[in-house]
């Protein structure tokens, strides 16, 4: 599991109020995503006007699973969105963090690979 900070050209975060994503909540999204996806990135980057978003993909390029999460915070609640192949979607709002971590560990789970079936 990696998790890294990308600040772009920022010498370091932003702090209006907007900035409720950082470090913290990176690391508490690497946390579930270790746990399903230990291959898989967790970075923080931030838009050219300096609001954050978290990013989390894979970390082999050759991984079947082709989908890019991402969340970042809108007015109130947070958004979920992601990037499948060409097709990029919103995945809905949260309102509470524990909501995103919730939403994030659903959306892993479905692309899992189903165990063998024993006969």
């Amino acid at each position: 599991m990696l998790t890294r900070q990308i600040e772009g050209r920022r010498s370091q975060a932003p702090t209006n109020g907007s900035a409720t994503l950082g470090a913290k909540q990176c690391q508490h999204l690497a946390a579930v995503v270790a746990e399903l996806r230990p291959d898989w990135s967790v970075e923080l980057h931030y838009d050219v006007l300096g609001r954050p978003f978290i990013i989390i993909l894979s970390d082999d390029l050759d991984d079947p699973v082709d989908v890019t999460l991402v969340v970042r915070r809108d007015d109130t609640p947070f958004r979920l969105e992601e990037l499948c192949g060409d097709t990029y979607r919103k995945l809905g709002d949260c309102g509470l963090w524990v909501d995103v971590l919730r939403a994030v560990r659903m959306r892993l789970i479905r692309e899992m690979p189903f165990p063998p079936t024993l006969h």
